[in-house]
C-alpha cells in the first residue's frame, strides 16, 4: 500500500514538473506503471475530479504567483502554461478565480487549489479499506468501441441501452453491468466496451454482442462510498492494460447498500518476493 501511494504521488510530482513543457508519455508510464488514459481513469476514481481538471486548476493556481510576483505580460504567462493565446488563458483564469488576470494583479481575490497527495486517509476522515484478493476469470458481452477518447465512454452505454433492454442484457449472466477499457499501443486512445457479465456465451452471441474474457488476476481492493456515484449505480467500469504481455484489470463495481452507493475499486498487482507492486 505504501509503495502504491509513493508511486501515485511520484506521478503527480512528474506531471506538475511538466506544466511549462510537455509530458513524455514513455517516462510517465515508467513512473506510474500505467498508460496516461488508464492513470487518468484511476485518478478520477480516487480523487473525484478528472486529471485534466486537476492539472488545469493547478496551472491556474500557480499562474497567480507569476501575476503577483513578476512583471511578465499576460500573454507570456499564458504561453508558459501552454495556452494558445492570452484570451484563452484569461477566459479559463476568470472562470476558475472569478476575476481576470489584470483584476487579480490589481488586488482582486483569487483561489488556491493545493497539490494533491494520496494518503492512508481520504478527505472527510474515511479510512480506505484495502485488501488483497484473487478474482477468477469471467466474460463480458456488450458494445465495443475502438480507438476512442475516454470521454466517449458514456455514449457507448447510451448505444447499448438503445439497442437492448435490461431484461435482454441480464438474461445471459448474473445481471452485473460492467465497463471494460483497454488502451491502444502507441497512442492515448482506448478501446471501450459497455456490457454485462456472461454465463451463457451462445445467448449473448445470438443477440449480436461482442464478448471479452478477463483472465484470473490478483487485485488490491478498495471499498469506498460516495453519494455522487448514484447516477452510475447501473454500471461499473473495468480497465484493462497490457503489462508484461499479460491482460490485467482495474475493476469498479457499484452497488446499493442500505440506500448508500458503494464502490468497489480493484487495481491489478504483481506479487514480488518481498511484497506487492501496483
Amino acid at each position: 500500500m505504501i509503495k502504491m501511494m509513493h508511486q501515485f504521488n511520484k506521478t503527480i510530482d512528474y506531471l506538475e514538473s511538466t506544466f511549462t513543457s510537455e509530458v513524455d508519455f514513455k517516462k510517465f508510464q515508467n513512473i506510474s506503471g500505467y498508460s496516461y488514459p488508464l492513470f487518468s481513469r484511476i485518478f478520477s476514481i480516487l480523487s473525484e475530479i478528472t486529471l485534466a481538471e486537476y492539472l488545469r486548476n493547478r496551472k491556474l493556481t500557480l499562474s497567480v504567483d507569476d501575476l503577483l510576483n513578476t512583471d511578465q505580460k499576460v500573454i507570456d504567462i499564458a504561453l508558459k502554461y501552454n495556452y494558445d493565446s492570452a484570451d484563452a488563458f484569461s477566459f479559463a483564469f476568470k472562470k476558475f478565480h472569478g476575476n481576470s488576470p489584470s483584476e487579480v494583479r490589481k488586488g482582486k481575490n483569487y483561489k488556491l487549489f493545493p497539490k494533491m497527495k494520496l494518503a492512508l486517509k481520504v478527505i472527510g476522515g474515511s479510512q480506505m479499506n484495502i485488501k488483497i484478493e484473487t478474482k477468477p476469470s469471467f466474460k463480458v458481452a456488450g458494445v465495443l468501441k475502438e480507438n476512442i477518447d475516454s470521454n466517449q465512454c458514456p455514449s457507448t452505454w447510451d448505444e447499448l441501452y438503445s439497442k437492448y433492454s435490461f431484461e435482454q442484457l441480464e438474461s445471459f449472466g448474473n445481471g452485473q453491468s460492467l465497463g471494460v477499457c483497454y488502451e491502444n499501443e502507441g497512442n492515448d486512445k482506448i478501446n471501450y466496451m459497455a456490457g454485462y457479465n456472461v454465463l451463457d456465451d451462445a445467448k449473448a452471441r445470438n443477440l449480436g454482442l461482442d464478448i471479452l474474457e478477463v483472465k484470473e488476476s490478483e487485485y488490491a481492493v478498495f471499498r469506498l462510498r460516495d453519494q455522487s456515484l448514484i447516477p452510475f449505480i447501473r454500471h461499473g467500469n473495468i480497465c484493462l492494460k497490457n503489462f508484461s504481455r499479460k491482460m490485467v484489470t482495474n475493476i469498479q463495481v457499484y452497488q446499493i447498500l442500505k440506500y448508500i452507493p458503494k464502490m468497489i475499486f480493484m487495481i491489478p498487482i504483481m506479487k514480488w518476493s518481498f511484497g506487492y507492486q501496483l
